[in-house]
Order: structure tokens, then C-alpha cells, then sequence
């Protein structure tokens, strides 16, 4: 393992602010596939897109905003490769899933998606996130084995990539 330099908390409150940046851009860009695809795969629920998509968009964007504290506050880090995280973070929305991040937004714009009932904005992240979680499991199992060792392999073999499986859970 090797000794990473600690970015300034400028660098990395910036580094943040530029994250919840892209997360909007991303979000303009689902609400923008929306509007050029017009009622093509247009559904309507009623009331459902409304509650379901609001309570998926908001528990999303609140576990993006929790991961992305404890990473900034306990692992010292944020979510970018240039400021990654100083310490292994295994508590909060870690302790259930190894990726609370991807999670919350992959909620998130499905959210979106279910809110405005648009089958194309649910394609589109269902396609977008199979890739960013086949490349994510593949760089991060080889970057943070070579930053945390066994460390890591033994909260990797404990905790599910995705999906929470939360025993015993205590928000901290």
C-alpha cells in the first residue's frame, strides 16, 4: 500500500461541488432524452410516477449526499480518482453495499425516469449503469486492493457490490 497525499480541503470541497455539478448535468441530460423522445415510450401511471418517482429521486440523491460525506469526512477523500479516499470506509451506507454511491444514483434517475413516465429515460440508465457497474467492479477491485490489500478484500468478500444486504445496520 501506498502512502496517498492528502488534497487540500479547498481541493476537495471543489472536487464535491464539481460532482453535484454532474450529477445535475446528468439529470438535464435524462430530463433532455425525455423532451426529444416526446411520447415515445410514454407512460402513464397517474399518482404512481409522481410518489414513486419523487421517493426514488429524493432516497436517491440523500444516499449519494450521505456516501459522499462519509467519504469526504471518515476516508478523508472524495468520490474523484484525483482526491480518492485516504482510509477504507466500511460504516454508513458502506457497511450494506460497497457501492451506496452508484446505488443512489443509478435510484436517482430512474427516479427521474418513473416521475416524468418516460420509457426512454428508464432505458437509457438501465443501458448507461450495466456498463459504469461492469467498469466500476473491474477498476475498483484492482485500485483499492492495491491502496487497501486485504483490508479491502476482506470487506469486498463480506459486502455485497450493489444490492444492500444490511444486518444489524446502525446509521453513524
Amino acid at each position: 500500500m501506498t502512502a496517498a497525499r492528502q488534497p487540500s480541503e479547498r481541493v476537495r470541497r471543489g472536487i464535491v461541488a464539481l460532482f453535484y455539478l454532474g450529477l445535475l448535468f446528468m439529470a438535464g441530460i435524462a430530463l433532455g432524452v425525455d423532451w426529444l423522445c416526446g411520447d415515445w415510450g410514454r407512460f402513464r401511471l397517474g399518482a404512481l410516477n409522481a410518489a414513486i418517482g419523487t421517493t426514488l429521486t429524493v432516497g436517491g440523491l440523500a444516499l449519494v449526499s450521505w456516501s459522499v460525506r462519509i467519504q469526504y469526512t471518515l476516508g478523508q477523500g472524495t468520490p474523484a480518482p484525483v482526491a480518492a479516499t485516504l482510509r477504507l470506509v466500511t460504516t454508513g451506507p458502506y457497511r450494506c453495499t460497497g457501492n451506496p454511491m452508484t446505488l443512489g444514483a443509478l435510484a436517482l434517475y430512474l427516479g427521474i425516469g418513473l416521475a416524468v413516465g418516460s420509457g426512454s429515460v428508464l432505458a437509457l440508465t438501465v443501458i448507461v449503469f450495466s456498463f459504469l457497474l461492469a467498469h466500476i467492479h473491474r477498476h475498483e477491485t484492482r485500485e483499492l486492493t492495491g491502496r487497501f490489500g486485504s483490508d479491502y478484500l476482506a470487506y469486498k468478500a463480506s459486502t455485497p457490490f450493489l444490492i444492500p444486504r444490511c444486518r444489524g445496520w446502525v446509521v453513524r
